[in-house]
């Protein structure tokens, strides 16, 4: 009995000392520069939920700025991690396109933005879309003076969705432009092989294998709903610009860097204000699903349905899988009860989305 108590008590320890080491290797910065973490990853990889994931944790009791980057005018994604952050002024939204190319200047001002404030974070994630190429976005810590003197990029991680990142890493793109699924997994540091349930040990393996040929130096981690012990991905100084440079020797000169290919890729954006007959919305997304899986890459919304009083509901599919349920933060009273849904894919029909949904409208507030 006295041993177990002992191995107890030595446990209790260990976990006390693992702790302060953690929060004293994610502190860890080179001439007290903020360390930031690119998260990557394909549309519906679970980027976001990894976000909450790490904010949800108070444990590691760090101050932690949130940078987050959508495509297309309506924003999501901010309301999606918002409800995790104590302090709404330490996430940053920008929509104005992709980071990696458009809106590279407005990344730049966000970080000098953070740097400027009176409050100083131990470290700034970035949650790029899921359309971004990483390169670009590493390039921007070391072709910017006063960026490269206040920042250290400590790793680039990659999520990638196990039941679809095989198609996507596949598909065919044109001559000179860049597969962003690839470019995502080729930069990474870290790879998380997520939603593991969703196929079998074969296909884990296989895609494991797939993920290996791209990118041999990283390390595959399997994870489920984005759940991982945040040593694995906070304060790891995992980012190598030899290993970077060995991938892509253009990668510290830009007039080298290959384009885009966002070919028929777009975004539908709508919102309407009133209540959702919940019914109706179900219908159409699995009607709109069943038809356009494979162009739907990812589809996400904050919703309020009619009969459910002041509960948000927050929507999120990937291609054909969809879910909803309740959000953990309920509609204000001062709030506006602003449906809002995001179409993400190829070849989308704006007109038919925007009449599909707006049909589902129970009622409207006057």
């Amino acid at each position: 009995m006295s041993h177990n108590n002992k191995n107890n008590k030595n446990n209790e320890e260990m976990s006390s000392t693992d702790n302060e080491d953690l929060i004293e290797a994610k502190t860890k910065t080179v001439i007290n520069k903020i360390p930031v973490t690119i998260i990557t990853g394909f549309l519906g990889s679970g980027k976001t939920t990894l976000v909450n994931n790490i904010l949800r944790g108070n444990e590691h009791g760090l101050k932690i700025a949130v940078i987050e980057n959508e495509f297309g005018a309506v924003s999501i994604d901010e309301q999606l991690v918002s409800e995790n952050i104590k302090e709404k002024e330490d996430i940053i939204s920008m929509d104005n396109g992709c980071v990696c190319c458009t809106v590279r200047g407005d990344l730049v001002r966000a970080l000098l933005t953070l740097k400027d404030r009176a409050k100083k974070f131990d470290c700034v994630i970035i949650e790029t879309t899921g359309l971004a190429d990483p390169a670009p976005v590493a390039f921007t810590f070391f072709i910017n003076p006063e960026i490269a003197d206040h920042y250290q990029l400590d790793s680039i991680l990659c999520l990638v969705d196990a039941k679809h990142v095989q198609m996507h890493l596949e598909e065919v793109k044109e001559e000179g432009c860049v597969n962003e699924a690839v470019q995502q997994v080729a930069f990474a540091d870290r790879i998380l092989l997520n939603k593991i349930d969703l196929v079998d040990e074969e296909y884990l393996i296989k895609t494991t294998n797939v993920l290996r040929s791209i990118n041999a130096s990283a390390d595959v981690i399997r994870t489920k709903n984005s759940n991982i012990d945040l040593k694995k991905v906070l304060g790891v100084s995992s980012f190598s610009i030899e290993k970077t440079l060995e991938h892509d020797p253009s990668f510290l000169d830009e007039n080298k860097r290959q384009r885009h290919d966002l070919s028929g890729v777009g975004s539908v954006g709508i919102e309407c204000e009133g209540e959702l007959d919940f019914d109706a919305v179900n219908e159409f997304m699995m009607n709109l699903l069943q038809a356009n899986a494979k162009n739907m890459y990812r589809s996400k919304g904050v919703f309020c349905f009619a009969g459910q009083g002041d509960k948000k509901f927050i929507f999120q599919g990937v291609h054909e899988q969809i879910n909803f349920g309740p959000s953990s933060v309920d509609w204000q009273t001062t709030e506006r009860r602003m449906n809002r849904i995001v179409f993400i894919g190829r070849n989308l029909n704006r007109d038919e989305l925007e009449v599909g949904f707006k049909s589902c409208v129970a009622s409207k507030q006057n």
